[in-house]
């Protein structure tokens, strides 16, 4: 028997099929007049990005059968326009609409990678601009706007710790996480290399100060703390546990999936935090991907 599954809202389809199985060999959503100007040369442009063959697979459709497909699809999602779903740390946030309207101005959107360097100078401006408020923010020394996306970001955090500690003759090998933790952290410490070694909070939410004094060896490279954690908890010990690190010169990682609680009210980095990463989609309206 199949179970049926409650969409967020009705649609006269609720069984909308795969696109792949829509096409038809041959059909174009759309064609577009001959050239009256000088054919470009992509390869000549893109040099090794050029994609020289087509895309074994893609589905044949018409420019309807898109619309309709994905309209459809869109109908059956769940999200924050339409009321909160609490994910602890992945809690979606609301992205106020002119943020939204901004972030589509064409000079921003329309930006691409390979354009030259003196047509990017607005959004270079705008990236350093970020990075400045960022560190103001934080209370951080340094940052990278490389990493595309907070996982990223989070696996960044820790191989700089590795090297960090690699150069100083010792990369370590465990990082301790809390239980109440980003759910994504146990899995970044074992990409980065390292043994994960879980702490339990205590009766009030919090990190067991105690227990965590007994375990920091020189075999430990880093806490990674969320803060405040899953369970919407301020760890009001934080600084304190920072002191407990550095003395076995291991060093704090903060994830900031929770930063919106922090911001403007104080600084991960006045706090002992050596390295963290922010989610800018959560906590400063970038366009959810």
């Amino acid at each position: 028997m199949t179970e049926r599954i409650k969409k967020a809202s009705r649609h006269t389809n609720q069984s909308e099929g795969l696109i792949f199985e829509k096409c038809s060999p041959g059909k174009r959503a759309f064609e577009l007049p001959p050239l009256d100007v000088p054919l470009a040369e992509p390869a000549k442009a893109l040099g090794a990005l050029h994609r020289s063959g087509g895309v074994e697979g893609f589905p044949e459709v018409s420019e309807i059968e898109v619309i309709r497909h994905f309209t459809r699809l869109s109908t059956w999602n769940y999200a924050i326009d339409l009321g909160m779903y609490p994910l602890g740390s992945c809690t979606m946030k609301y992205n106020p609409r002119v943020n939204e309207f901004v972030a589509r101005l064409d000079g921003i959107a329309t930006e691409h990678p390979c354009q030259p360097q003196e047509l990017s100078q607005g959004c270079l401006k705008i990236m350093r601009q970020l990075e400045k408020c960022l560190l103001e923010i934080t209370g951080m020394e340094a940052i990278t706007l490389q990493p595309a996306a907070g996982a990223q970001g989070e696996l960044t955090g820790l191989l700089l710790i590795r090297a960090y500690l690699e150069k100083k003759g010792n990369p370590r090998k465990k990082v301790l996480i809390p239980d109440s933790a980003h759910g994504t952290n146990p899995a970044t410490a074992v990409i980065a290399g390292y043994e994960v070694e879980n702490i339990k909070s205590e009766s009030h939410g919090q990190i067991d100060v105690e227990k965590l004094r007994e375990i920091v060896t020189e075999d430990v490279a880093a806490l990674m703390i969320t803060n405040p954690s899953t369970l919407g908890i301020f760890e009001e010990r934080i600084a304190e546990i920072a002191g407990i690190l550095h003395a076995k010169g291991a060093l704090l990682y903060m994830d900031g999936a929770n930063m919106n609680a922090l911001a403007g009210v104080t600084r991960p980095g006045d706090l002992g935090v050596d390295v963290m990463h922010l989610n800018l989609h959560k906590t400063f309206s970038t366009p959810h991907g």
